[in-house]
């Protein structure tokens, strides 16, 4: 057999996050846009993109549930997108709201978050999560 290795040193190996996006400005990287996509039935859809030092975008985007503070809790659905042209960051958000609309759902607000004019990637990175949570806050406390 041996197809599963159980020892202590395969079986402690973390689980790689497939939604993190590490940004390396050294390398030209910068954050690029991020969205929320909500439907008229709940679900919720997040979607980060950077531009590398080419000009192409790196994407993820996934289903989730958000806390209070816009950190996703659960995800599902998992897209990963590589070095692709920045006209792709729309073309997915059209993507996604037509995966919504086959599954009997409606996309119910689409909200965007452009960090292209911040330079500086702490900048971006914190404007990112005052966003997210002003989302979040907007996702919960509607009737």
């Amino acid at each position: 057999m041996g197809e599963v290795d159980t020892s202590p040193e395969v079986a402690a190996k973390a689980v790689e996050d497939l939604t993190s996006m590490a940004v390396d400005s050294e390398k030209g990287e910068r954050l690029y846009k991020a969205a929320l996509i909500r439907s008229d039935k709940g679900s919720t859809y997040r979607m980060l993109a950077k531009s590398l030092a080419s000009g192409k975008l790196d994407i993820v985007h996934y289903a989730c549930d958000l806390d209070a503070d816009g950190n996703p809790t659960t995800k599902w659905r998992i897209t990963r997108i590589l070095a692709v042209a920045p006209e792709r960051f729309d073309n997915e958000i059209e993507f996604i709201k037509k995966s919504l609309k086959g599954n009997g759902e409606e996309a119910e607000g689409v909200r965007v978050h452009d960090m292209t004019g911040l330079t500086d990637v702490t900048a971006q990175g914190q404007s990112l999560e005052a966003w997210s949570k002003k989302m979040a806050s907007e996702i919960h406390n509607k009737p």
